[in-house]
């Protein structure tokens, strides 16, 4: 009876070792995925009077956190400032519920007083942080008077998704000229010991007619190397702007190189675009 009985389980152990395994290569499309937080929206704010322009502030809400900045202000009309100047900004977002007023921090271009960079505020969400936003307008004060106000343009930014088996670019986005990189991420804590230097390589495709296997059929735009152990389930790598062109329009992707002294792994990861409010990340 003992006997049966073990090779009972010795079967039933071969048949599930054997359904795993065939599970596992039927599906070569598998892919790695963690779930986190909700992505309630990801704007950019652009707009342009008489007075002033207004490029690229990004305004980023996510279940944890909340970002609005970077960008720039150039001040078209030199009679606005006058020659005693003390410019601050805030960007007033409204939905049909409430309005929220946020002072952004200003930094002048070395070159150019009428030109500032919107210096970014980044923190943890609360409840006053709106779930969505309708209107958006920017607050222009010198020396505490209000000298101009823009209603903003408001463009969504469309979250990218990419992974393989082991690995995944998370929180990544475009809009037509702006790309927030995001960060890999993966589960292989062997990867960093064997291979301790790595390379992000992100392009796109030159001509989509012809072949999306040939390297020379790419434009690498942005090129990240570092320490693997610096670079890999890290921090955001930062944001590129696209010159000319529009991101929405390419195929995007992006190459990873892993190396030592003696050997390198070497794979890519298409990127493509996800729907906000989705999980990720």
């Amino acid at each position: 009876m003992e006997k049966k009985y073990k090779q009972n389980l010795f079967v039933s152990l071969i048949f599930a070792l054997i359904v795993s395994i065939t599970l596992f290569y039927m599906h070569d499309n598998y892919i790695f995925q963690t779930y986190g937080d909700v992505v309630y929206y990801d704007y950019i704010l652009n707009g342009e009077n008489d007075d002033i322009k207004v490029e690229n502030i990004e305004v980023y809400h996510r279940e944890d956190s909340f970002s609005i900045g970077d960008g720039s202000i150039s001040i078209k009309n030199n009679n606005l400032i006058g020659v005693e100047t003390n410019i601050n900004a805030s960007v007033s977002l409204e939905n049909d519920d409430q309005t929220e007023e946020y002072q952004v921090g200003l930094e002048n271009y070395p070159e150019d007083n009428l030109k500032y960079v919107i210096q970014k505020i980044s923190r943890k969400s609360n409840k006053s942080d709106l779930q969505d936003v309708s209107k958006a307008k920017l607050i222009i004060n010198n020396n505490d008077q209000v000298i101009s106000e823009l209603n903003l343009k408001i463009v969504p930014v469309e979250q990218l998704e990419g992974s393989n088996k082991e690995y995944r670019i998370e929180n990544a986005s475009i809009s037509s000229q702006m790309m927030r990189l995001g960060s890999l991420k993966t589960t292989d804590e062997q990867i960093i010991k064997k291979y301790p230097e790595v390379s992000l390589e992100y392009r796109y495709l030159k001509d989509k007619k012809l072949n999306k296997d040939n390297d020379d059929n790419y434009i690498v735009f942005k090129k990240i190397s570092g320490k693997s152990k610096e670079l890999i389930n890290a921090n955001d790598y930062g944001v590129f702007y696209l010159d000319e062109g529009n991101f929405k329009n390419k195929d995007l992707s992006v190459v990873i190189i892993f190396s030592n002294d003696n050997d390198k792994y070497a794979f890519s990861i298409d990127l493509t675009t996800r729907q906000v409010g989705d999980y990720y990340g």
